[in-house]
C-alpha cells in the first residue's frame, strides 16, 4: 500500500510541475507521463539522494543501468532528490534500458527536461527548459533518429550557449551556494568557470552574506573581472569600487569607503600599512 501511495504521489507531482506558470506545455501525446499500470507492473521502485544514486547504480560496459551490489540490470522506477530535498530526477528502466519518460527538475522544482525512450532508443519528445520557463531545446525522435524540421523554433539552444551559461548569466546568492554553481577563485586575479560545464564564466554575480545583505557585485568576461567591481561593508556602505579590463585593474574609483584620487601622493614611509590603499585587494 505504501508503494502505491508513493507512485500516486509521483504521478500527481509530475502533472503539477508539467503545467508550471510561464512554461510552454508539450503536445498532448508528450505529456501522457508514465502509465500507472506500467509503474505498478515494474519490478522495483527506488528513491534516494544524488549521492546514494551514484553509489548504488552504474552503467556497465554495454551502457546498461545496473545495481552496484549485484551487478544485475535494473528494472523499475528511480526517483532522485536534490540536496534541498526537492525532486531532481525521475527515470524508468526495463532490464537496464531506458524505457519510458525521463524527467529532470531545477532546484526550484520547475521542470528542466522531459525525454522519452523506448527500449534504450530515443523515441518521442525531448524538451528542455530554462528556470524561467523559456524553451532551451525541443526535438523529436523516432527509433533513435531525429525528426529534423518538426519544429519551426527549436529553442534558445540555437544561440550556441549552454543551458548553464544562459541561466547563470545573472546570478545572485550566498557564498555557500556559489561553489555549487562555480569553481575557481572569484577574487581579483583569479579565474572562475561554470562547475557543471567547465566553461569560463561570462556574466554578473551579486554576492550576499549570511544575512542576505549585498556584499559585492562582480562582473566577469571569460572567467576574469571585467567592468565595474563593487564591494560593500557590513553596514551596507559602498567600500570599494574599481574598473577592470579582462582581469587587469584599470583604476579605483572608491577605496576604503572614500573616493579614490589616483593623483594623490601617499607617504608610506611612516606607516607601511598605507601601501594597502594602493595595492590591497
Amino acid at each position: 500500500m505504501n508503494r502505491l501511495i508513493i507512485l500516486f504521489s509521483s504521478l500527481a507531482f509530475i502533472a503539477l510541475t508539467s503545467c508550471e506558470s510561464g512554461q510552454e506545455e508539450l503536445p498532448d501525446e508528450a505529456m501522457q507521463g508514465i502509465a500507472l499500470q506500467d509503474m505498478l507492473g515494474e519490478e522495483e521502485y527506488w528513491e534516494g539522494n544524488k549521492l546514494e544514486y551514484k553509489e548504488l547504480f552504474f552503467l556497465n560496459q554495454t551502457d546498461l543501468f545496473c545495481k552496484t551490489d549485484s551487478n544485475k540490470t535494473y528494472s523499475g522506477i528511480i526517483k532522485v532528490r536534490s540536496r534541498k530535498g526537492t525532486i531532481a530526477l525521475l527515470e524508468s528502466y526495463s532490464s537496464g534500458l531506458k524505457n519510458g519518460d525521463f524527467f529532470e527538475y531545477h532546484d526550484t522544482g520547475k521542470l528542466k527536461s522531459k525525454r522519452q525512450y523506448k527500449q534504450g532508443m530515443r523515441h518521442g519528445y525531448f524538451f528542455e527548459w530554462l528556470n524561467d520557463g523559456t524553451i532551451y531545446s525541443r526535438k523529436y525522435f523516432q527509433d533513435d533518429l531525429e525528426d529534423f524540421g518538426r519544429f519551426d523554433d527549436e529553442g534558445v539552444s540555437t544561440t550556441g550557449k549552454s543551458m548553464a551559461a544562459l541561466e547563470l548569466a545573472t546570478w545572485k546568492g550566498e557564498a555557500s551556494d556559489f561553489y555549487f554553481k562555480f569553481a575557481g577563485d572569484p577574487k581579483r586575479g583569479g579565474i572562475i568557470h561554470i562547475r557543471e560545464t567547465e566553461e569560463l564564466y561570462d556574466g554578473n554575480v551579486t554576492a550576499l552574506d549570511n544575512e542576505g545583505r549585498k556584499e559585492a557585485m562582480l562582473r566577469y568576461r571569460k572567467g576574469k573581472y571585467h567592468g565595474t567591481i563593487s564591494k560593500w561593508d557590513e553596514k551596507g556602505n559602498l567600500w570599494e569600487e574599481a574598473e577592470y579590463d579582462r582581469g587587469i585593474l584599470v583604476a579605483f574609483t572608491i577605496k576604503n569607503g572614500k573616493p579614490f584620487d589616483p593623483t594623490q601622493v601617499i607617504d608610506v614611509s611612516e606607516d607601511p600599512e598605507m601601501v594597502n590603499i594602493l595595492f590591497g585587494d
